[in-house]
């Protein structure tokens, strides 16, 4: 029997999410089968999946922590598609599952965090039930416009309706979808992919391909990603820099006890008390600037020795991905 066709037992089609009306909707039991046990919603509720689908879906599609920073992607990343499996497991990265969206392909320390490939994803009545903009919703007609054009990550408003939820939980499921065609390629890449827990059990490799084929038809899913997937792997030690600026003691999550951060970062003291007391330095000397007006070039001279501390502070152990001497 081919493997990729839809059986009795098999309740994921691994076909491609094409809106069609008409189609029954999933029963209770057939939700039960995509879905996990359950989730948590705030940080001591926990709840069924298949009875609150939409909430559901707004913690595991979640990326909202790295949105805060999507301007500082092109120092966190490269805009290119993530590398194969079988290219990180060569660099000797070890892969750790994580059940978080929003770190899904950070890495770091020899780590690559991978989020598994849930089964909803494969099931396309379930992109039409719950992830795409329902017919009553007022911003249904410009999505379904925007969304064929694969003009979704460019934020193209048609009119003055706001996009949807569902507009935001169709681009991160595509980017997240994309993100795993670049790094499931070859069938090396997809039983290393199954010996990580990280594909359902019952998929095979001719239906990892029937799937991306019945995607990748329409030639525009990179246009339906959300920005932060087009970026590939991102680093963790920059990110939770970033986030720490803005908040402190804010980050990625770290093994152990809250202090990790610094704990891991102590080699960060001493040079983070330098630029601080360089910073300190030059606010002392604002006061002789302020006297001083005609020395610009000096004002100037104090602003770029901040804008320094502040860069190479940042990028202490900031170091790229590794790489190999042949390429891919």
């Amino acid at each position: 029997m081919d493997s990729s066709t839809p059986t009795e037992d098999k309740k994921v089609s691994f076909s491609l999410p094409v809106i069609k009306p008409g189609e029954s909707p999933l029963t209770e039991s057939e939700l039960r089968r995509i879905l996990p046990a359950l989730f948590r919603n705030g940080t001591a509720w926990l709840g069924s999946p298949h009875k609150r689908v939409h909430y559901f879906l707004q913690d595991d599609l979640n990326i909202e922590k790295l949105t805060e920073v999507s301007s500082y992607f092109s120092i966190l990343g490269k805009v290119t598609p993530p590398r194969p499996i079988h290219h990180h497991q060569a660099l000797g990265l070890e892969i750790v599952v994580t059940e978080k969206m929003d770190t899904h392909l950070l890495w770091t320390k020899g780590k690559i965090f991978i989020k598994p490939f849930p089964r909803y994803l494969m099931e396309p009545e379930f992109w039409r039930q719950f992830i795409a903009c329902p017919e009553a919703c007022p911003y249904a007609s410009d999505f379904h416009i925007i969304r064929s054009s694969g003009l979704v990550r460019r934020r193209l408003q048609l009119s003055e309706v706001k996009p949807c939820e569902h507009s935001k939980l169709w681009k991160c499921a595509m980017g997240f979808v994309y993100s795993y065609f670049a790094l499931i390629a070859h069938e090396s890449d997809f039983r290393i992919a199954k010996s990580c827990k990280l594909l359902p059990e019952e998929l095979e490799f001719d239906d990892w391909k029937g799937f991306v084929d019945r995607m990748l038809s329409s030639g525009r899913i990179y246009g339906q990603a959300d920005e932060r997937f087009t970026y590939g792997e991102l680093n963790m030690a920059r990110l939770n820099k970033l986030l720490m600026f803005q908040q402190p003691v804010r980050y990625f999550f770290q093994p152990g006890d809250s202090y990790g951060f610094l704990r891991d970062n102590s080699s960060l003291v001493p040079s983070a008390s330098l630029h601080v007391g360089a910073v300190l330095a030059s606010m002392q000397v604002r006061p002789l600037v302020a006297k001083f007006r005609g020395r610009k070039a000096l004002a100037l001279v104090i602003s770029l020795g901040c804008l320094l501390a502040l860069y190479s502070l940042l990028f202490i152990g900031g170091k790229g991905l590794p790489t190999l001497d042949l390429e891919e």
